[in-house]
């Protein structure tokens, strides 16, 4: 069977999700890791003003990791969906999901002010995840449900 064009784009979606994950999970491994090195020697925290900023940047690092795993997972719901459409369903939800949360994210932005020049990234993240709706529910309309 030909795949469709929006099962191509969410395939190649897929395969950039999973280099991306991959990527950031090493980001927030090496970010995680350099919080253990500066809590188990003090002097490479002599520029920070208190132990909660060894702490922060620990933490920082496991949860960067943990959101590289679960656009791994994500990548991998994707390319699942793009060989077989009748698994489009955990896509076309968390992609719902996405666009009210970049809507959200817009309105935050919008009610704390920002200028819209540096919006850029919300209008771009909401682009994308509309994309992804609509590719999703293509796909969706393809499995016939």
């Amino acid at each position: 069977m030909e795949m469709t064009l929006s099962r191509k784009v969410l395939n190649i979606a897929g395969i950039l999700d999973y280099i991306a994950g991959g990527f950031t999970f090493l980001l927030g491994a090496v970010i995680a890791g350099a919080g253990v090195l500066a809590m188990n020697n003090p002097e490479f925290a002599q520029d920070m003003p208190t132990d909660l900023g060894v702490f922060t940047v620990l933490i920082i690092g496991i949860a960067l990791a943990a959101g590289a795993l679960l656009t791994m997972i994500y990548a991998h719901l994707e390319r699942a969906a793009a060989k077989n459409p009748a698994k489009i369903m955990p896509v076309w939800v968390l992609s719902i999901l996405s666009v009210l949360l970049n809507i959200g994210n817009l309105i935050h932005n919008l009610m704390m002010h920002v200028a819209i020049a540096e919006m850029g990234s919300c209008f771009t993240g909401l682009a994308i995840s509309i994309l992804m709706l609509i590719i999703a529910n293509n796909i969706k309309k393809e499995a016939g449900r």
